[in-house]
């Protein structure tokens, strides 16, 4: 003790290697997609605690056994597990080389192939791990307006933040080539280990500020103090993390200088942007999220929207623009003309058709430059089947109808029911806001209500 490692060494490969533990708070970041998280999440805990235990035990007891640490003639002494490879040793490698120690005969060659596979496996694995905390991460900060609007906006397809994740996944890679693994080591261990002792205490805060709060699952050792449960793990984590953040930040000048330089630039940056949008340092603000139109999350690549003239629907395009796929915008405007059985279906209707043509316009100015419509003249009770049929010949995915007003003759009356009827794909039935029918001494308190 002291010698092999030294003391210096013995304290700074804690942090280090708590970074290899890292990958349980994987479980925090997935915890709000679970379906049963009262039972789920203490299994999950549970199970990959015993899980990680088991391997950082036994791997070490296998390589030591394997490639001992041995004195040299100069008395020092290694581990051919610490000698770079241009030595003839494995720290690039530990694992290779303890398979290389151990004779496998005929699997030996297979072994070796092996173990390179799961390395390169590993090593995914825990990359998909950080863009999965990073992602979140970037998510939940910029919805709680600490970070700009732009990093949490959602890819259209993928629904992550792409903006987000290019521009850190970019300051990795950019950390990645100044070649220093050791710096990089050390680096993400004081980030590591300051996040780490945050988290701890504001478990600890929590228990103070939200006595009474519902936990459906407590961690083992906790003790009661002045009517509040204490989690004994969270205050021993505490002062492990904040110890082992202290000894990175003071054995390693460099890693300080870089650690708390970022840290202060963030938080420069936090002011600044809190700052431009004229909120508190302190208050807790949300950007309000719109609910889902449906209960799913589909995009849809070609939506037809029927409009019942004389009057526009704004809602029903607004509908139709959250539906359609961002990239592709397939919404096509349908304006049925009806035509009185006493005229011709092909007779001229000027103001008909210009008013039909304005609610296109209407639409294409709501919705966009790529939206598409066109008017179509039809009989009384035709429309719903010209409904079904337009949406046939587009191919499209979804029907946005308008509800009718509550008026006698109206086009739509059963021109809904005949696309449900007959629906070709998806039907959604938009209601738009209405005035009351009131009586004359109610007007006063008339109001615009859905329907």
């Amino acid at each position: 003790m002291g010698v092999a490692p030294t003391w210096k060494d013995f304290l700074i490969a804690i942090p280090i290697a708590m970074i290899a533990y890292t990958g349980i708070e994987t479980i925090s970041n997935m915890a709000e997609e679970a379906k049963d998280e009262a039972v789920t999440i203490p299994k999950a805990i549970n199970r990959v605690v015993i899980a990680v235990f088991a391997i950082y035990a036994a791997l070490p007891a296998v390589a030591l056994s394997a490639l001992p640490v041995v004195k040299q003639p100069d008395g020092s002494y290694q581990t051919l597990l610490g000698v770079s490879s241009e030595n003839g040793g494995y720290a690039g490698d530990p694992v290779l080389g303890v398979v290389k120690q151990i004779d496998l005969g005929l699997f030996q060659g297979a072994a070796e192939i092996y173990v390179g596979l799961l390395a390169a496996t590993i090593l995914f694995v825990a990359t998909n791990a950080g863009i999965i905390g990073v992602s979140r991460l970037v998510y939940s900060m910029g919805v709680h307006r600490q970070l700009p609007n732009r990093l949490r906006e959602l890819h259209p397809r993928f629904g992550t933040p792409w903006i987000g994740i290019i521009i850190f996944s970019g300051v990795a890679c950019l950390a990645i080539t100044t070649g220093q693994a050791d710096f990089l080591g050390n680096l993400y261990a004081f980030g590591a280990m300051l996040s780490f002792t945050i988290a701890h205490v504001s478990v600890i805060k929590l228990r103070f500020r939200y006595p009474n709060f519902p936990r459906p699952h407590l961690g083992p050792m906790n003790i009661m103090m002045g009517g509040v449960n204490i989690p004994v793990s969270a205050v021993l984590g505490a002062i492990g993390t904040g110890l082992a953040f202290i000894v990175v930040t003071v054995l390693h000048l460099d890693v300080a200088i870089a650690g708390f330089g970022w840290l202060a630039f963030g938080c420069v940056f936090y002011v600044l942007y809190r700052r431009s949008q004229g909120l508190n340092l302190t208050e807790t603000v949300s950007v309000a999220i719109k609910p889902q139109v449906t209960a799913g999350e589909a995009a849809y690549e070609s939506v037809l929207v029927a409009l019942e003239p004389p009057t526009y629907a704004p809602s029903a395009v607004a509908t139709a623009v959250r539906l359609a796929a961002r990239r592709r915008r397939g919404i096509h405007i349908l304006v049925p003309i009806p035509v009185p059985s006493s005229i011709p279906i092909n007779a001229q209707m000027p103001a008909q058709e210009e008013r039909a043509q304005a609610i296109i316009e209407q639409a294409r100015l709501q919705g966009g430059r790529l939206v598409t419509g066109r008017w179509i003249k039809v009989r009384a009770g035709q429309a719903g089947g010209m409904i079904v049929q337009e949406a046939i010949d587009l191919r499209a995915r979804a029907i946005v109808l308008s509800l009718p007003r509550h008026q006698s003759g109206n086009l739509f009356d059963k021109a809904i029911e005949t696309v449900l009827r007959e629906r070709p794909c998806r039907v959604i039935i938009q209601s738009e806001p209405m005035r009351r029918a009131l009586s004359r001494s109610d007007e006063a308190t008339a109001e615009q209500v859905p329907l």
